[in-house]
C-alpha cells in the first residue's frame, strides 16, 4: 500500500495526469455532458436558496422621502427612485443567479471526480482482466479506460445521492433534519413529481397562523423543511400531500 501511495498521481501538487490516471484528464471529454446535466438539476435549487437568505432589495423610502421635502415633483420621484431600486434588485437578482451556477458546477464536478478508491479498485480490476506479463504502461493504459467506461455510464446508488445531498444541504441549514428533510424531497420526492408530470420546487415556511407563506411562489411541489412535510401549492391554495410527505421519513 506504500508504495501505491506514492505514484505520482496520488503525490501532493502532482499532475493528475500521471501514474494510473496518465493519458484520462485531458484525452476526453467523457464527463462534460453529465456534469453540465447535473449542474443544471442543482443551479435552481441554490438559486431558490441563495435567494431566500440573501437580503431583499429595499424600496428607497428615504430617498423618496428626501427628494419629496426639497420640492421635487412626484412623477419625477417616483421615476428616479424607482429606477434606483430596480437596477439594485437587477444586480442582486444576477449576483444570486451567477453565485448559484457556480456553486452547482462545483458540486457537479465534484460528484463526478473519481476518489482514490475508485481508482485502485479499477487498476484491480486492470490487473485481473490483463495477462500475468502486462506491463506497467499496459496496466495503465487499462486502468484508465476502465474508470472512463465507468464515468461514462455513471450511477450513484440511491443512498450515494441521497448523502451527497445531505451534505449540501447541511451547508445551509447545518447539522440536523432540515437537511435530512431537503435531501430526501431532492432524492425521494422530485423523481415521483416529475414523473406525474408536476413541478418540484424548493422550501416554503409556514406562518405562524399555521398557513402558508406564498407570496412570490408558482404552483408546484415545495418541502417544508421545519416539520417534514410535502406541499402542494396551485398557485391559491398550500396543502399537505401526506403520501408524498411520507416519503420523507
Amino acid at each position: 500500500m506504500a508504495r501505491i501511495l506514492k505514484r505520482p498521481m496520488f503525490n501532493r501538487g502532482g499532475s493528475s495526469n500521471q501514474g494510473i490516471m496518465d493519458g484520462l484528464v485531458d484525452r476526453t471529454g467523457y464527463a462534460t455532458a453529465g456534469i453540465v446535466e447535473r449542474a443544471r438539476e442543482l443551479t435552481p435549487e441554490m438559486a431558490e436558496l441563495l435567494g431566500e437568505f440573501t437580503p431583499k432589495t429595499k424600496i428607497p423610502l428615504g430617498s423618496i422621502g428626501a427628494d419629496l421635502m426639497s420640492g421635487k415633483g412626484f412623477r419625477d420621484t417616483a421615476i428616479d427612485n424607482y429606477r434606483t431600486y430596480t437596477t439594485a434588485d437587477d444586480k442582486r437578482n444576477a449576483a444570486v443567479q451567477g453565485s448559484a451556477v457556480k456553486l452547482g458546477l462545483n458540486q457537479a464536478i465534484a460528484e463526478a471526480k473519481p476518489d482514490k478508491s475508485s481508482v485502485l479498485a479499477a487498476e484491480k480490476k486492470a490487473r485481473y482482466l490483463l495477462p500475468p506479463d502486462a506491463t506497467a504502461q499496459q496496466i495503465r493504459d487499462k486502468t484508465a479506460e476502465i474508470i472512463q467506461s465507468e464515468l461514462r455510464g455513471k450511477t450513484y446508488s440511491p443512498a450515494a445521492n441521497f448523502e451527497a445531498a445531505k451534505r449540501m444541504y447541511i451547508q445551509t441549514y447545518g447539522e440536523g433534519g432540515k437537511a435530512y428533510y431537503h435531501a430526501a424531497f431532492d432524492q425521494k420526492v422530485a423523481p415521483q413529481v416529475r414523473a406525474s408530470g408536476q413541478i418540484p420546487k424548493g422550501r416554503i415556511k409556514m406562518q405562524d397562523n399555521g398557513s402558508y407563506k406564498t407570496k412570490n411562489k408558482s404552483p408546484g411541489i415545495y418541502v417544508d423543511v421545519d416539520n417534514g412535510k410535502v406541499i402542494e401549492f396551485d398557485g391559491n391554495i398550500a396543502k399537505e400531500v401526506p403520501e408524498l410527505s411520507a416519503l420523507l421519513r
